[in-house]
């Protein structure tokens, strides 16, 4: 029965850490993901002590593997392996895993911003419409002729009263 080892990585994101797994080999529908961790499997079909929210099954892993597993923590993400596959998932894997991950990572986040950034710009468009209504609203109520003339973002709005 090989040990398990349990190494810190700075990973953070489910979705970016699945989509880095699937680029390393295991398709997301072999990847289990449990809201509460589960017992890992060693090589002989036991269950084992440690835990992992992120699982992928030894029959996915190799022959005479035991699972592996990503237990979520308050720093980001524990990658558990057992000595015996650490030859195969070691450091040159783990590199590999990060690089990939932080790609997804960076992508996500731009994404993210741009998605912020479209929101904002509709907001202020809302907001615009909303004033420039409001101003038409009144000025009419007030017996004004409102002529309207959009300059980019601005618009510009002619109050006119004329008195007899």
């Amino acid at each position: 029965m090989s040990a398990y080892i349990k190494i810190n990585m700075p990973i953070t994101d489910t979705e970016c850490l699945l989509k880095a797994l699937s680029e390393l080999g295991f398709d997301e529908e072999i990847i289990e993901v449990h809201e509460n961790p589960v017992k890992l499997v060693g090589y002989e079909g036991s269950l084992r002590n440690e835990t992992a929210n992120i699982v992928v099954r030894k029959k996915h892993v190799g022959t005479a593997s035991n699972d592996i597993g990503f237990k979520k923590t308050n720093l980001g993400y524990k990658f558990i392996v057992s000595d015996y596959d650490r030859r195969k998932y070691g450091s040159n894997w783990q590199r590999s895993l990060s690089s990939k991950y932080e790609k997804h990572y960076e992508s996500k986040m731009l994404r993210i911003k741009e998605e912020e950034r479209k929101r904002i710009a509709e907001e202020k468009r809302r907001l615009r419409e909303e004033q420039r209504d409001t101003i038409v609203e009144k000025a009419k109520k007030k017996g004004y002729a409102v002529t309207e003339k959009h300059e980019g973002n601005t618009i510009r709005l002619a109050l006119v009263k004329r008195k007899y």
